[in-house]
């Protein structure tokens, strides 16, 4: 018997150590930067073997709840409201009192899945006399999908400009 962690196993179940890590008989984990290898772990051999792979369409590379590998893509929602303040497409709050241009959301990479979009906010000073208070004034959306090509401005007392 060999003992890995806190559970105490016949030899034969024993699973596979590899670059340091523990895995059980078995078990598939991904490998490399971008998920370019899918490995297993043989229980009977005790070793890992590894083949070039990739991620599915729809699937991303990334680490998601501490697993890294292909997840799944999900919808997100980001926004911005008040005296600005942001929350992220993963729940975290900020606020920025500067008067930047800033890239509020974007497609990260080409897909095939996704068309590209990018979405830029301009603050600018609430009043003049206090610089340190600033809103959103400016909204720019850019939106690419096939031939079909759209920029959009939402401005503070302007007309939307649509093109």
């Amino acid at each position: 018997m060999k003992d890995f962690g806190t559970d105490c196993v016949p030899r034969g179940q024993c699973g596979c150590t590899h670059n340091g890590r523990y895995h059980l008989a078995g078990e598939s984990f991904w490998e490399g930067e971008n998920c370019q290898r899918l490995c297993r772990c043989d229980g009977s051999s005790h070793s890992v073997q590894c083949s070039r792979s990739a991620c599915a369409p729809g699937k991303f590379c990334g680490t998601r709840k501490g697993v890294y590998g292909c997840h799944k893509r999900t919808n997100g929602i980001c926004w911005a409201s008040g005296l600005p303040h942001y929350t992220t497409f993963d729940g975290k709050r900020y606020n920025s009192q500067g008067t930047c241009k800033y890239v509020f959301a974007e497609l990260c990479g080409a897909s095939q899945s996704l068309p590209f979009f990018r979405v830029e906010v301009k603050n600018g000073n609430l009043n003049f006399r206090n610089p340190r208070v600033s809103f959103i004034y400016r909204v720019e959306l850019w939106l690419r999908t096939g031939h079909f090509h759209s920029h959009v401005v939402l401005e503070r007392g302007k007309d939307v400009l649509v093109s």
